[in-house]
């Protein structure tokens, strides 16, 4: 979640993060994170203030302007010693740039460190380098021209209680699943619209019990080889991503279009090895490939993600419409196998691999690039930015369980009131709730399908067993309502 790896570390030792915010000059104008020491000061008041590098590491008597900012680098003495010649030298804050840019809570309990009455803060190296660059640039300038100096303002990073980006991406992920239910039980509703939407026999996979393991064996491959192979991988990733979405969302814009535009339905050209194309996929295919290439173009900027949460949103909504799952029992296979994959992969993983194999892969793997298959939503508010994420199959796996619920409900004559699908719906809204609860308690990368199993099959088995009707949803049979409804069939309203 973190744009910086001094800020992730912070948050997972507990240590507190410092906002620096640089308001000169313009190329490095922006947001950063460090951490503060465990000595000096913290409850700070936002305060422009200039940055002076100080000679020779920090170590030894200097003097700088009154009420400005120390940089230093680590080395060749003690934290509390660079603090201390610092404050002796006017400054109000000492800046120590780290070797590396995983940087340390700088302790200062080696020796007494109570009279530092400035702030201490560590960052990454590469910040660091950025600021030695920018003032050795100022300091050597003989443009005759006066040389930009570097300002910013130093304090505690506190992160609203209320994340408004959170709630949007809650509110979607449930809309999805949602969504790719209504494409799902298309074929159970008896209305033109629906007649249009609804997956032909053919287009319809249906899982079986060997299926639903081989996702999780699978899916455990696929992890390993790009966890080693990432940096080759990842572009096919990327191309299979804008392809595979592309066509998913011409598909579902010409079926809409067939149903409101008759005159789509007309042939527009014969494409050698594909077939006669249609009017309505030609038209549909237009925004379907300008979404995927504006993706391609600004993936790495701040506004890449409506293009990738668009292009996802048809995926996931195409995925629910074609495959299925047959009864509770396949679908108890599928979620349970999944469930301790995703443990595995992102908790257990770290100790075979030395890093949580899942969170590796799902960053990009040092690539610089990032995985495409997830849902994004940018850190609204939040000076430091980044992204909530939440990946597809966190909403396709428990959406092919709500689809069932809904198809059985429907299959049963059961109101939305009486059924499964409103419950589990509701379920999954909460067991997100909880991931990110545990997010923000445990400041790591969670397994959301250990809190999406619970609350959606968890639920749905439980209330199944009070009503009496666990095995006829375990081998999908109608309830006895619908059982005695001569017109109850997968086919019906």
């Amino acid at each position: 979640l973190w744009s910086c790896t001094a800020a992730l570390f912070a948050l997972q030792t507990g240590a507190q993060v410092a906002l620096l915010q640089v308001q000169e000059p313009k190329a490095l104008v922006g947001s950063y994170v460090g951490v503060f020491g465990a000595f000096g000061k913290k409850d700070l008041t936002p305060k422009a203030l200039e940055l002076h590098a100080a000679p020779e590491m920090g170590c030894s008597s200097y003097q700088l302007p009154a009420g400005s900012i120390s940089l230093v680098r680590r080395g060749n003495c003690t934290f509390v010693t660079k603090a201390r010649h610092a404050e002796e030298a006017g400054a109000l804050g000492v800046i120590i740039s780290f070797q590396t840019d995983k940087v340390m809570v700088m302790d200062g309990s080696n020796q007494s460190s109570d009279e530092i009455g400035i702030f201490a803060v560590a960052i990454g190296k590469t910040l660091g380098d950025k600021f030695y660059h920018q003032l050795s640039s100022a300091t050597d300038s003989g443009s005759g021209f006066a040389p930009e100096k570097v300002v910013l303002s130093v304090s505690p990073y506190e992160p609203s209680p209320f994340n408004l980006s959170e709630l949007i991406l809650i509110s979607l992920a449930t809309a999805l699943v949602a969504a790719g239910t209504f494409f799902s039980t298309a074929d159970m509703r008896q209305s033109n619209f629906s007649s249009a939407i609804a997956p032909q026999t053919e287009e319809i996979q249906e899982l079986d019990i060997y299926m639903a393991g081989g996702f999780c064996v699978m899916g455990s491959f696929v992890l390993i080889f790009l966890f080693f192979f990432m940096k080759y991988a990842i572009y096919f990733i990327m191309f299979a991503f804008c392809f595979g979405g592309a066509m998913c969302l011409t598909q579902m814009m010409s079926m809409c279009l067939y149903h409101y535009a008759q005159w789509s339905r007309e042939k527009f050209m014969e494409v050698p090895f594909m077939g006669p194309i249609f009017k309505a996929e030609a038209i549909a295919f237009v925004p379907s490939a300008v979404l995927a290439l504006s993706w391609v173009i600004l993936r790495n900027t701040d506004y890449a993600w409506p293009f990738q949460d668009i292009i996802g949103a048809g995926f996931l909504c195409w995925m629910q419409r074609t495959l299925r799952v047959p009864n509770l029992k396949i679908a108890t296979v599928l979620l349970v196998a999944m469930f301790f994959f995703d443990i595995y992969w992102v908790f257990i993983s770290v100790h075979q691999f030395h890093k949580s194999v899942m969170v590796s892969v799902a960053t990009g793997g040092g690539t610089g690039e990032s995985v495409p298959m997830l849902i994004r939503i940018p850190q609204f508010g939040d000076p430091l930015g980044g992204d909530r994420m939440l990946g597809f199959g966190d909403i396709a796996l428990p959406g092919l369980l709500v689809s069932f619920l809904r198809r059985h409900d429907i299959k049963s004559h059961k109101k939305i009131t009486e059924g499964y699908f409103l419950p589990s719906l509701v379920g999954y809204f909460v067991g997100l709730c909880v991931t990110i609860t545990a997010l923000t308690i445990m400041k790591m990368g969670q397994p959301a399908l250990l809190y999406l199993v619970p609350c959606t099959l968890g639920l749905t088995v439980l209330l199944s067993l009070c009503r009496g009707e666990l095995m006829l949803l375990w081998d999908n049979k109608a309830s006895r309502r619908g059982a005695e409804d001569p017109h109850s069939s997968d086919g019906g309203p």
